[in-house]
């Protein structure tokens, strides 16, 4: 079986994670990165990585080539979605991971190079053919979708809990909190911003953000239209992050029944890859490398009056993602081969 060749349009945090996950891998390879960066830098961010540790194996880059486990990979410099020829070079799936919001019409040009499909890592400014997370959407999943968005890591988080809390218990209005690891979107001392709390020095700080998990959250999820918002605060942590949850039921509720609610659905096939359950005393570093898109915390759920429970769901904001991402190259993969 010929294995899904995979490009990566940009080597951030992301798309270095997506790499650690499958470079050893037979039937997932990475065959093509691009990116603006000088590649000694890349390289050096791949092999030294102060949340994930060294790089398990030796790398280096050389002659335009990104060398590990005894593999090469074609190392190019395309600033826009058709500079790099992705047909060429045999890509069958483009992980978007330039951290750059971009409408459709740019988008279909990774297409229009040759890629059968591409997954988008930012929440595009036009909407996807589909947006995927695991539990909730995913089943709508088909193989005429060429542009998928694997959401936010935000969304990831907050989506299954909210979906399996309004299954049981219903949902009447919901309000989350994303307590979030500052990001390269932050600075690490004062400067001007056009957001001006984004200029503060994220190390220092807590600073309240605008987010749009609410929104693509209601997208998923529709019936919480009206009666679902979200706001952000950036932390000074370099990793590790939580979704504070409050809702508002339409059934009586017990801190027991939702623990065990919860429980009972992380050890599901539904939801056993992208859900974890705690019942440990965990702080946000604990949840650093964990796979899952969720880690529900159970010690920290607390009801109010029988109708309004607070919850709350640790993520390490880039691995538990990237682990979405090759989830769902996975399952355009099964679609393709269950067509041939």
């Amino acid at each position: 079986m010929e294995p899904v060749k995979i490009g990566l349009a940009g080597f951030g945090r992301v798309g270095r994670s997506v790499l650690r996950i499958l470079y050893a891998r037979e039937d997932l390879r990475v065959v093509a990165i691009s990116d603006i960066a000088d590649p000694k830098g890349l390289e050096y961010l791949l092999r030294f990585d102060t949340n994930l540790g060294r790089f398990p194996d030796p790398v280096s880059i050389q002659d335009g080539w990104l060398y590990a486990a005894g593999r090469r990979i074609r190392m190019l410099s395309g600033e826009k979605p058709g500079d790099v020829p992705w047909g060429e070079l045999g890509v069958d799936v483009v992980v978007e991971a330039t951290a750059r919001y971009r409408g459709r019409a740019e988008q279909e040009q990774y297409l229009a190079a040759g890629a059968k499909r591409v997954i988008l890592c930012v929440p595009p400014t036009d909407p996807p053919d589909l947006t995927f997370v695991p539990g909730v959407s995913d089943h709508l999943l088909a193989r005429q979708h060429h542009i998928v968005s694997n959401a936010s890591c935000t969304a990831h988080a907050a989506a299954p809990v909210v979906r399996i809390l309004a299954d049981a218990f219903g949902i009447e209005r919901a309000f989350l909190t994303v307590v979030h690891a500052y990001t390269n979107q932050q600075r690490l001392a004062d400067v001007p911003d056009e957001d001006m709390r984004r200029g503060r020095a994220a190390a220092e700080n807590i600073i309240p953000q605008e987010t749009n998990a609410g929104q693509v959250i209601v997208e998923l999820i529709p019936e919480l239209a009206g009666r679902l918002s979200a706001a952000a605060m950036n932390v000074p942590v370099a990793n590790g992050s939580v979704v504070d949850l409050v809702c508002w039921h339409r059934e009586e509720v017990t801190t027991a029944a939702i623990n065990e609610l919860m429980r009972t659905a992380a050890g599901s096939a539904r939801w056993k890859k992208s859900l974890g359950y705690e019942a440990e005393p965990i702080v946000s570093s604990d949840v650093a490398k964990s796979p899952f898109s969720a880690v529900f915390d159970s010690l920290a759920t607390m009801v109010l009056a029988g109708r309004v429970s607070k919850t709350l769901s640790w993520f390490d904001n880039v691995w538990g993602y990237a682990h979405r991402v090759v989830e769902l190259i996975e399952r355009l993969a099964r679609l393709e081969r269950e067509a041939a």
